[in-house]
């Protein structure tokens, strides 16, 4: 049986970095459970099982889905679990094997070496906050007793870091499987993204960050960013215990905490008051629109607020299957909360994520209905910048869309929320498909240039400048970088293939496209040109030929 070859207690070297394998879960050197779901943490069991060998996917499905045929997406969405959470942006740790399945590359390492015990489970009240306190008492007790050491990893108070602040993902310290903990953590990034006076460090570079041992000052000075939020969450049952703090990167101090103790439905009225909070901490003054949106409360149903949670991390899987689940979570977070102008833009841009990616059955049918919850955030909140940017989506992916429309709402939501560059990029992408590719690349570099760790459609849409600027070198090299953040976009994993045509470099392009067919999407010329979102007749010339030449039929 899968799990029986793996010790009680067993240390593991994976990749660069050294993990605990106890009582069938997987722990980083500090005890803290390293976050899995629970089919994947099973297909990791399996994989370590067998270590060194190849897994074929029938054999996968049948340890992890014994009662049922498991999709290849299913598989792809646990294998992309495990990679992201071991860092394995190479995919050195997990391998694949086209069309044979996946191995993982573990070594053993002495068991009695340096492994943390185990985390003793306390009570969720009392002993908790005692907990808390007398960590900050310790901090502030070292601060005020100990000698400064300087080291090349401390920082100064003269340090110049910018104004940036990274919220780093909410740790789960208990068994909930990280959804609600990083819930909460992106939702306090989208709520802050709001303030024009706030500029937000992007996910792929906090997530990075997150994963590391370093002291919040190494961190600070790592990614360039003065203020760090960090978070944990237990939950107890029905009770949930929530610790926010904001730390001052020059010195590690922290300026702000607080602890939320109770169920989830008194969750909201925290989480709403955290903003607030951070804002007059870091002494931030915010304009008069800032302002009105920091005091914007988009919803007051704390379980229309977990749905529309739930659905932003099904969407970031990037599968049809993540689709479909992120589609029925955001209407019940509607039928909750009728007014919920969130929940509305977030199924608009769901509905553009399948057009992009030809993932539709009746076509004409979604793209009515996306564009009808578009309109409909933004009747509801016209300030909403997400609501112009899934309007300005949708328009630059439907057939029945408008170019100059699409411009005007990326327009409006730049003009609404300039400190982030999510609208400005896909405003250039948008320039670029429909033929300003020059403009677009400028555009697509001096966002870049202000993001150390971009997000990956950022390079993808740089990538794809490049390649229809035939600078295919170049191209492929970005696309590198943005499959090493996302192993299994298929926006990714298409381009690759386009630009290892152009090169002639056909065998590669073979690995690639049976690693997209390995994902469940079909290969055929046809529908993978379905999915192309260039309107300048020359320019879908060049994608077709270029697949041809990689060898799509």
């Amino acid at each position: 049986m899968f799990g029986s070859a793996a010790k009680e207690i067993e240390k593991l070297r994976l990749g660069d970095a050294i993990y605990v394998w106890r009582d069938g879960q997987l722990q980083d050197m500090r005890g803290q459970d390293v976050p899995l779901r629970a089919k994947s943490l099973k297909m990791f069991s399996a994989l370590l099982s067998e270590r060194g060998k190849i897994l074929t996917k029938d054999r996968l499905s049948e340890v992890v889905w014994p009662e049922t045929v498991a999709t290849d997406e299913s598989i792809a969405r646990c294998i992309a679990d495990i990679r992201k959470a071991l860092n394995d942006e190479q995919y050195k740790i997990v391998q694949t094997y086209p069309k044979q399945g996946y191995r993982l590359n573990v070594d053993s390492v002495d068991a009695n070496e340096g492994i943390t015990p185990p985390r003793s489970m306390f009570p969720i009240y009392g002993t908790l906050v005692t907990v808390l306190l007398l960590a900050f008492a310790t901090v502030f007790a070292a601060r005020d007793t100990q000698p400064e050491i300087e080291t090349p990893a401390t920082l100064s108070a003269s340090t110049k870091l910018r104004d940036t602040v990274a919220i780093l993902p909410f740790v789960d310290a208990g068994d909930d499987n990280g959804f609600l903990a990083a819930g909460l953590s992106d939702d306090l990034e989208i709520h802050l993204a709001e303030m024009s006076g706030i500029r937000i460090l992007s996910r792929a570079q906090t997530g990075v960050a997150s994963n590391s041992s370093m002291s919040p000052s190494e961190l600070a000075r790592t990614i360039d960013s003065r203020y760090i939020v960090q978070g944990s969450l237990r939950r107890d049952g029905t009770q949930i215990a929530l610790s926010v703090q904001l730390i001052d990167g020059i010195d590690g101090a922290t300026l702000w905490a607080d602890l939320y103790e109770g169920t989830q439905d008194g969750l909201i009225e925290f989480r709403d008051a955290v903003p607030d909070a951070l804002v007059k901490a870091m002494s931030l003054e915010l304009s008069e629109r800032d302002r009105q949106r920091l005091a914007h409360q988009d919803t007051s149903h704390p379980k229309a607020l977990e749905h529309v949670m739930h659905a932003r991390r099904e969407l970031n899987m990037f599968t049809f299957e993540g689709s479909l689940e992120a589609e029925k979570l955001l209407r019940n977070a509607m039928a909750l909360d009728p007014q919920y102008a969130r929940a509305y833009a977030e199924l608009a841009s769901a509905y553009a994520i399948r057009l992009e990616n030809d993932w539709t059955v009746l076509s004409d049918a979604d793209t009515q209905k996306a564009f009808y919850f578009a309109e409909r955030a933004l009747e509801l909140d016209p300030e909403l910048w997400f609501g112009h940017y899934a309007l300005g989506r949708m328009h630059s992916v439907a057939k029945t869309g408008d170019t100059e429309l699409a411009l005007r709402h990326l327009k409006t939501a730049m003009e609404l929320q300039p400190a982030n560059d999510d609208a400005r990029v896909y405003y250039a992408i948008v320039l670029m498909m429909s033929g300003s590719i020059k403009d677009a690349r400028s555009i697509l570099e001096g966002a870049i240039a202000s993001h150390p760790q971009p997000p990956f459609w950022y390079l993808l849409g740089l990538a794809n400048a490049h390649f229809h600027l035939e600078n295919y070198e170049t191209a492929l090299e970005t696309v590198d970088q943005c499959l090493s953040q996302m192993p299994n976009s298929p926006y990714c994993l298409r381009t690759q293939i386009a630009v290892l045509g152009r090169l002639g470099r056909i065998e590669d392009a073979e690995w690639t496209i049976a690693e997209y067919e390995m994902l469940g999407h079909d290969t055929s010329l046809n529908e993978v040109m379905k999915s192309a979102i260039e309107r300048e007749p020359s320019m879908v010339a060049h994608l077709r030929e270029a697949y041809q030449m990689a060898g799509l039929r």
